[in-house]
């Protein structure tokens, strides 16, 4: 007969594992969220385009064509979301830019059921190089890639192993994966801090692969194009600390731009950053 204090901890372990489980098979499946608004609603272009990733995935996109473009922008959204979610955001980029939107793998219209959080999403940012690449209205113009939080994550490992990216606006990007981790459980106190270790296990188990694989702070090193990081002082989910880490370990020309509101809140200064991207992108395409 076990011990009751052994008894114990043996269920509390198992009832953490239980809950580690759960929460990371729901995290890899993320619920689908309906596209809200598309290009013509808000007076701009429309092409319904669909990329082709290397593993066979295929993506749902929007391409908007500018006349007046001097480069392409491809912008990437957050998770759990698509592309509509993002295009308020990036609007005001055309006509200075062209604009590339689709959906990462297991989000919107997109195929898949799982995300890799990182891990394969640049093969989707891949595809989407590539059919701007074979497109003859853009093949020839510079490439930049917006991200937006996990987007913005995956705009930094895409740019340290493809050239053919020009510049990369990272806004509110995490620097290290498990520690993410360890944020996401913060609620439930000195808990998060063996889920963290779980999670990392469970990704092992489930994806083949270790989450410190995607954290943009061991990667950030091999970016050779100028880098624009936005963060927000008060961002209550990516702590402003992994921007300080990230912009401290980019060897490219590097801007660092404090935003006002929180991670997924507006912002009062809205314009202001948007002056600040504008500039950017326009120096650098």
């Amino acid at each position: 007969m076990i011990p009751l204090p052994f008894r114990i901890l043996l269920e509390a372990v198992l009832v953490l594992l239980a809950v580690a489980f759960i929460a990371g098979w729901r995290a890899l499946r993320p619920v689908r969220m309906p596209l809200t608004i598309s290009p013509k609603e808000l007076g701009l272009p429309e092409e319904k385009i669909e990329l082709l990733t290397d593993d066979g995935k295929k993506l749902a996109g929007w391409l908007i064509v500018s006349g007046k473009a001097t480069g392409v922008v491809v912008c990437l959204h957050g998770y759990p979301a698509n592309r509509s979610d993002i295009l308020p955001a990036v609007a005001f980029l055309y006509p200075h830019f062209s604009l590339l939107l689709f959906d990462f793998r297991a989000h919107g219209e997109s195929n898949g059921k799982v995300t890799y959080f990182g891990l394969k999403e640049t093969a989707d940012v891949k595809a989407a190089l590539d059919f701007l690449e074979n497109d003859e209205r853009t093949k020839s113009k510079p490439v930049a890639l917006w991200g937006y939080s996990l987007g913005a994550a995956v705009g930094i490992l895409s740019a340290a192993r493809d050239e053919r990216i020009k510049a990369v606006v990272s806004d509110s990007a995490f620097a290290n994966f498990p520690e993410m981790v360890t944020q996401y459980y913060r609620q439930l106190g000195p808990l998060r801090y063996l889920l963290s270790p779980l999670s990392r296990m469970l990704g092992r188990v489930f994806l083949q692969a270790d989450f410190i694989e995607n954290s943009p702070e061991y990667a950030i090193g091999q970016v050779r194009c100028p880098i624009l990081f936005i963060h927000s002082r008060r961002d209550e989910l990516v702590p402003p600390e992994h921007a300080f880490r990230l912009y401290q370990k980019a060897t490219s020309d590097k801007q660092l731009f404090w935003k006002d509101g929180r991670h997924a809140g507006g912002m009062s200064d809205e314009q202001r950053c948007q002056q600040a991207i504008l500039s950017f992108l326009k120096k650098y395409l």
